[in-house]
């Protein structure tokens, strides 16, 4: 059985946000948990439905990009919602985080992944992708060992080397996982690491707590902070002296810094949601413009 890559670039896919004014007619729901999630699963439904009437595969044999964008989409939306409710600190944060979810659903791009904050984030994104790489070596090495380029035998032989204690159980998962569904989806998606801590970046000797990191596993240039900034906690002198100073040491460490205020935020969702995507969508274009030239 085999599966049908994803669509890799964002420019590829075309924008079905074709109804602007919806965002803003459910606003009020994008914070608060218990009515998300109804209008999340609408949003997966109309997702799930749309793609399978892009479905030309009639290969009884071969499990469809349809048929995985239906398992997957789900689990991974109502866990990234899941990730949102319980990490984000603010409604601003919820509110935003939420819609932006919506706006890939719309475009029908299950290539976002939402994590637990981290307390150490460029250490614990070096280890994530070092811990990856080494698993992709032993694939690459069974590969050159055995000349199964089909991979025929590489469950059981797996299984061999646990029973063999060479591999623990939970490595034997990880490898497969990684083999048949993370190499191929999950590394190349965006994550948005809310909370996201850099103990070494200090401001006023205070490390820094970003409100959301976005990044992709296997392309360590996409490096942007995302700010949600709430009257609150910004509205003082002090406040916008230390955003300036955050700003210029996340920008001389190579990271791309983005703001957005929390009257855009709260008046349309919608527009700094597809204001970020549209980020997202030049870094893209960008870097496929750069592989054909």
């Amino acid at each position: 059985m085999e599966i049908r890559p994803r669509r890799k670039a964002l420019s590829v896919v075309p924008k079905l946000m074709t109804n602007p004014n919806f965002f803003r007619q459910h606003f009020d729901k994008l914070d608060k948990k218990d009515e998300f999630i109804p209008l999340l699963k609408q949003f997966i439904d109309k997702s799930i439905s749309e793609q399978y009437s892009l479905e030309t595969d009639t290969d009884e044999d071969k499990i469809s990009y349809s048929q995985f964008y239906e398992r997957f989409v789900e689990g991974v939306f109502l866990n990234n919602a899941e990730n949102v409710f319980k990490y984000c600190q603010s409604p601003i944060e919820k509110t935003f985080l939420n819609s932006f979810m919506l706006l890939f659903l719309r475009n029908r791009m299950p290539c976002l992944f939402i994590t637990h904050p981290f307390n150490d984030t460029e250490n614990e994104i070096e280890y994530f992708r070092g811990y990856y790489k080494s698993i992709d070596n032993f694939i690459e090495s069974y590969k050159k060992a055995t000349g199964d380029n089909e991979f025929t035998f590489f469950e059981e032989k797996l299984q061999a080397k646990q029973k063999e204690r060479e591999v623990t159980e939970g490595q034997v998962e990880d490898i497969l996982m990684y083999h048949h569904l993370t190499k191929k989806f999950k590394f190349d998606s965006y994550h948005i690491t809310p909370q996201a801590f850099f103990p070494n970046y200090k401001v006023d000797n205070k490390a820094i707590r970003a409100d959301f990191y976005i990044w992709v596993p296997n392309d360590p240039s996409v490096k942007i902070i995302v700010e949600c900034d709430g009257f609150q906690f910004h509205n003082s002198k002090t406040s916008f002296i230390n955003d300036k100073k955050r700003d210029r040491l996340f920008q001389l460490n190579g990271y791309r810094v983005v703001r957005y205020s929390g009257s855009e935020i709260w008046q349309d969702p919608a527009k700094v949601s597809s204001d970020l995507f549209d980020i997202l969508e030049v870094l893209d274009e960008d870097k496929e413009q750069k592989r054909i030239t």
